[in-house]
């Protein structure tokens, strides 16, 4: 277990990925859910694996010995320091009904689906920041300029000390 978790039970894998669009089956790069492509193994991040735990679909196993959702977490924290907000923001969309894939090729973190990929374009980008954290107007203006060039709305989720999280929603216009 390096930054991913893998689910080797087929079955189990398919189960997932067919219920909840989580994860990826293994060497499919642009999943679609063809039957082929979920008869596969299915990798999961860190905060999906850490998701499904906490709902109790998943079990994660190091070293022949189950892992507590602590022990999990722990790991988690120490391969992704910002974990926790990262975590508070896939949850709370996941439970708004939206599909939540990585989007770090965009230099955001979550990409957000209505439905699924492969069905759609995700309509938005979502980049976490913690509350007075220092933005500088060079990076606010790339994420703003790369989700335009790709044709979606930006997202700024800013998570409180106190767990509250702040959404800003950023969309060009021409005057």
């Amino acid at each position: 277990m390096g930054s991913k978790v893998i689910v080797f039970d087929v079955d189990l894998a398919r189960c997932i990925f067919d219920a909840s669009f989580i994860g990826k089956p293994v060497g499919v790069k642009k999943p679609k859910g063809t039957e082929e492509e979920v008869n596969r193994p299915l990798e999961l991040s860190l905060i999906e694996a850490y998701y499904l735990m906490e709902k109790g679909i998943l079990k994660i196993f190091k070293d022949g010995k189950t892992l507590s959702l602590e022990e999990f977490k722990a790991v988690c924290e120490t391969r992704l320091p910002e974990f926790e907000d990262l975590y508070k923001n896939y949850k709370e969309f996941k439970d708004f009904g939206f599909t939540v894939r990585s989007a770090l090729k965009y230099g955001t973190d979550f990409a957000l689906y209505k439905t699924r990929p492969g069905l759609e374009h995700a309509p938005y980008l979502v980049k976490v920041l913690k509350y007075g954290q220092v933005v500088e107007p060079g990076d606010l203006i790339s994420w703003g300029r790369l989700s335009h060039s790709v044709r979606k709305d930006l997202i700024l989720a800013v998570t409180h000390q106190s767990g509250l999280i702040t959404y800003v929603a950023l969309k060009w216009f021409k005057p």
